[in-house]
């Protein structure tokens, strides 16, 4: 390989380092945006997994997710995570309301979807799909892509513990 050759692989590999870690595209779902979808790995034996995604709503209409499923899990259910007394505990949630024109983050120290039951580890690499199922809008299939054990959201576009 000449040097030329070299350099401009070099180049490539140092550039391709600082991308932004490569997701699910966007799924645009009557009045929704469905982004930045993934679920952390898991290991062997673990029954539980989360899942994290933004929800757009773009109408003039409050939006309602009222459930999720997975093919991955016996069970999908919404939670959050509370902070108290330097203690954070999880607590089921019946619906996440999305106000029209705001944007539903769900997180890490956040809201999120839980993955109960795990039929198989979740593999750093591979995707899943959760059906998410609206008041309005109906039920759609996401595609989520599994990354690391200590995969974070891209930080550049997230507001954390609130919706915008």
């Amino acid at each position: 390989m000449n040097s030329m050759n070299l350099r401009t692989l070099l180049f490539l590999l140092c550039t391709l380092a600082f991308l932004p870690e490569a997701g699910a595209e966007p799924v645009h779902f009557k009045a929704l945006v469905i982004d930045q979808a993934y679920a952390r790995a898991t290991a062997p034996g673990q029954e539980v997994g989360v899942v994290y995604l933004t929800v757009e709503n773009t109408g003039k209409t409050a939006e309602h997710l009222l459930s999720a499923s997975s093919p991955a899990a016996r069970s999908v259910t919404l939670h959050s995570t509370r902070m108290s007394g330097g203690m954070s505990s999880m607590h089921h949630q019946a619906a996440f309301d999305i106000p029209a024109g705001a944007t539903l983050e769900l997180h890490p120290s956040g809201l999120h979807l839980m993955l109960e039951g795990l039929k198989a580890p979740l593999v750093e690499g591979k995707e899943i799909v959760v059906r998410l199922t609206f008041g309005q809008s109906g039920a759609v299939d996401v595609p989520v892509p599994v990354r690391g054990l200590g995969a974070e959201p891209d930080m550049g576009s997230m507001h954390h513990d609130r919706m915008r």
